[in-house]
């Protein structure tokens, strides 16, 4: 049995969605239901209205309409007009958003707001005034990216439909928020080409994007050329009622102040650096097609769309095929006109021409998923959503899904940041194994003739990897042209994915030690019958002429390889293994040099299956059998597999950022720990004082004065914690610089893939050079990525590292460019 008050918020969340009744309709069928159950369910109705408002964005004319048409019961008189009752309890609810600066929710509340001030409800001066309190964050001092963009969305997208009204009443005070706006905008020009989806080295020129801020700007321009004029894309519903044309404002919104930030607990602590809590580079949108037959962002009717379709995808996370729904019906919340006739549709002149709603959707989608450094919500969800808005309507969505493939596919080799064509394999392999594997592979085959490190043979490769994981090698096998199939394309692995046992034929010269080895582990031998067998195989090989270290090396190789079969037929089982011997392990990894032949020696174990690599080394930091700047080391020295020392590729990368993560996240655990017991010792200290004061029949004050007299001391819990974190902090700095230094020692280097002249002939490239591009690209994703972490070193790591490469050679610029930018230090 649904709740009542359950029951009244669903009647009001599907306004105007049944297609067979008109929108005036609906609205005063919606309109005589709140009058009917106003005088027992007015909390009801209220939470009705909120939930709408923040969670249906594309009805908001509708829902401000529904609002100025409320009328109550007959015979239920209310001081003040029913509309202006509801708007105030509805501001109530905006003002609890703001209070937790709940940036979404505030946003669309302001736009709701707007629609109400453009039918005449709400008065001018009050409008403006919100709005001048959201641009006034701009202003304040040391704000953070996310809060001014933010408070400037807010401000700017209120604007956009309100403008008509604002403008005739306060022109002057419009004016002034499209100067804050554009200066906001354009302090951001630097930053914004850190986050830019597609870029060349040489240049810092956008191409294919569309940046946020600069998008609604745009589009704010567009309407004070057009007069301030209503957005023709908007539908407005109020024009079908008479009694709502020509009202007079009644309805003025309270004065208000936007909260400060809120501090996190990490933040407490300045030894280090903070957990990442916000966004510090501009939003900035791939472009993949035309203006016409998708969005252009840059005009009115074009972000409105847009940002439209990005709260839908954001605010219908938690249920994805409720998204690809609405999506697909999003030509009915706007004006006729907006969007072209469906294929198979009658056409008619007018349905010839506007967006194609399939391509503009999938577009945004994937424009969003390539957010850089990182998208809002995992790339998953944007992957689960395609697939199903491609289920809704495989016959209009499959032609954009291909379409959308074939983009991006041009854009490899052409300035797609690494890290965007890294998204693009992983969600092209995901597609591609919810549809049965079905892609026109012989579309590329003329791109085999490209040098096999071009980026497109790169995504090729990696897609194919994929795959075979998400299927089998065998059926991935057999969707490729024969051009594909041969080992000469360099496309299909050679081998089935698996491991390799060095150890494992009876000709190998160690067998017979191995074989013993491996027959204790899989009888379960105690971790002392273990320990021992190894210090005596160790004693055998220096015996049979080996020096030292090379025993320690074979030994380790056959021990680790043991540990490795015992833990090949499943996660578990390695898990198992590693837990029963990890004293073992341990034992055999007690110096830098042989922490890195450990990871050498699982790279080498599983070269056919990298993934594997990625999921061991991760435990083996877990378990502390490696540190993470070993790690990193060996993404950059032995990362490639027997090609050391070429770059950073993006298994390379993959396995570096576990790293990183790993580090920066033991530090955040390790702040939290001490915040925690800080908190437990205040209590102590204050129970202890309480009680003694009790004792002594002392008063208030006197309570007080003695606490400000006792010595504080940390607790050993406190001092334990603390040491902890400082030797994390090590670490932590450790493993940045470790990166620095990497980075910092391959694009030494590259000078020569830097200028436009080397870019204008880069069909000649071979390894080499596409090699050294794609390292730029990692370490400016680096930058970007862990720049507050960086920042807390930057100092040391600059003239450490950044040095080491002369300011006036053309690496050295583009380094410290991207570095000053990043970190926030003058080049």
């Amino acid at each position: 049995m649904v709740p009542f008050n359950v029951a009244i918020r669903r009647r009001l969340f599907d306004l105007c969605d049944d297609e067979n009744i008109s929108a005036t309709s609906s609205l005063e069928t919606k309109r005589n239901y709140i009058r009917d159950n106003l005088k027992d369910n007015y909390d009801s109705i209220i939470e009705g209205l909120q939930i709408g408002i923040t969670q249906q964005p594309y009805k908001m004319p509708f829902w401000a309409t529904l609002l100025t048409l409320v009328i109550g019961p007959e015979g239920l008189e209310t001081d003040v007009p029913w509309p202006n009752r509801i708007c105030s309890d509805l501001v109530r609810g905006f003002q609890a958003q703001l209070d937790k600066l709940r940036w979404r929710e505030i946003r669309l509340y302001l736009q709701f707001f707007g629609h109400l001030a453009a039918i005449g409800f709400i008065t001018p001066e009050s409008m403006v005034s919100q709005l001048l309190s959201f641009t006034s964050v701009l202003d304040e001092p040391g704000v953070s990216y996310e809060r001014a963009s933010m408070a400037a969305l807010c401000a700017g997208e209120a604007l956009l439909r309100a403008a008509s009204v604002l403008h005739n009443h306060s022109p002057h005070k419009v004016y002034d928020i499209l100067s804050v706006l554009g200066a906001f905008s354009q302090s951001l020009q630097a930053q914004t080409s850190m986050s830019q989806p597609v870029i060349l080295l040489h240049t810092q020129e956008a191409r294919n994007t569309n940046e946020q801020l600069k998008c609604l700007l745009s589009a704010l321009r567009e309407v004070e050329d057009d007069g301030f004029a209503y957005p023709a894309t908007l539908l407005r519903p109020q024009e079908d009622f008479p009694q709502l044309q020509d009202l007079e404002p009644t309805f003025a919104l309270p004065s208000i102040l936007v909260p400060p930030e809120i501090a996190h607990v990490e933040e407490e602590i300045s030894t280090s650096a903070p957990a990442v809590h916000h966004r510090e580079l501009p939003t900035v949108w791939i472009r993949l097609f035309d203006v016409e037959p998708s969005i252009n962002p840059t005009r009115a009717g074009g972000y409105l769309l847009r940002s439209t379709y990005e709260d839908v995808i954001d605010i219908y996370e938690v249920n994805r095929k409720e998204a690809a729904k609405i999506l697909l019906q999003m030509d009915r919340w706007f004006t006729r006109g907006t969007f072209r006739s469906s294929p198979g549709a009658t056409t008619s002149e007018e349905g010839s021409t506007g967006v194609q709603l399939e391509l503009s959707v999938m577009e945004t989608i994937l424009g969003s998923m390539m957010i850089l450094p990182r998208p809002k919500h995992k790339p998953v969800y944007y992957h689960a959503l395609i697939t199903e808005f491609a289920k809704l309507s495989a016959s209009t969505v499959g032609p954009a899904v291909g379409k959308s493939i074939r983009k991006l596919y041009a854009l490899l080799g052409e300035g797609l940041d690494v890290e965007a064509a890294k998204r693009f394999s992983d969600w092209f392999a995901v597609h591609m194994s919810n549809f049965g594997y079905q892609w026109v592979w012989k579309e590329w085959t003329t791109d085999l003739q490209l040098d096999p490190t071009h980026p497109k043979r790169t995504f090729m490769r990696r897609a194919i990897e994929l795959e075979i994981r998400l299927s089998y090698y065998d059926r991935i096998l057999k969707t490729l042209p024969d051009a594909m199939q041969s080992p000469e394309a360099q496309i299909m692995p050679a081998e089935i994915p698996g491991h390799d046992f060095e150890y494992e034929s009876s000709g190998n010269s160690h067998h017979y030690i191995a074989s013993n080895l491996l027959k204790k582990l899989q009888d379960r031998a105690t971790l002392m019958e273990v320990s021992i067998q190894v210090d005596t195989m160790r004693t055998e090989l220096t015996s049979s002429g080996l020096s030292d270290s090379r025993a320690g090396s074979r030994t380790r190789s056959i021990t680790m390889q043991c540990l490795l079969v015992l833990g090949a037929r499943s996660f578990s089982h390695f898990l198992n293994a590693i837990e029963r011997y990890i004293k073992v392990l341990q034992n055999l990894s007690t110096t830098p040099d042989a922490k890195f032949e450990m990871l050498e020696i699982v790279s080498t174990f599983w070269r056919r299956n990298r993934q594997m690599i990625t999921i061991i080394f991760d435990k083996l930091m877990q378990y502390q059998i490696v540190d993470p700047s070993d790690v990193v080391s060996w993404a950059f020295e032995g990362g490639g597999l027997g090609e050391k020392g070429d770059g950073l590729g993006t298994f390379q990368w993959e396995v570096m950022r576990l790293a990183l993560d790993k580090s920066n996240g033991r530090v955040s655990i390790a702040q939290r720990r001490i915040v925690q017991q800080r908190k437990i010792d205040d209590e102590a200290r204050a129970a202890k004082i309480a009680e003694a004061a009790k004792n002594e029949s002392m008063d208030v004050d006197d309570i007080a004065m003695k606490a400000e007299e006792e010595p504080i001391e940390e607790s050993t819990d406190l001092q334990k914690q603390t040491r902890a974190h400082q030797i994390l902090v090590a670490e932590q700095k450790s493993v940045l610089s470790r990166a620095v230094e990497g980075f910092v020692t391959v694009i030494n280097d590259t000078d020569e893939v830097i200028s436009e002249t080397a870019w204008n002939e880069c069909s000649s490239w071979t390894k080499k050079q596409w090699d050294a591009v794609e390292t730029w690209g990692w370490f400016r994703h680096f930058a970007r990525s862990y720049a507050p972490y960086l920042r807390v070193y930057r100092e040391s790591l600059s003239m450490a590292y950044l040095s080491r490469v002369p300011a006036e050679r053309p690496a050295g610029k583009l380094l410290r460019e991207i570095w000053s930018i990043t970190v926030e230090q003058d080049s």
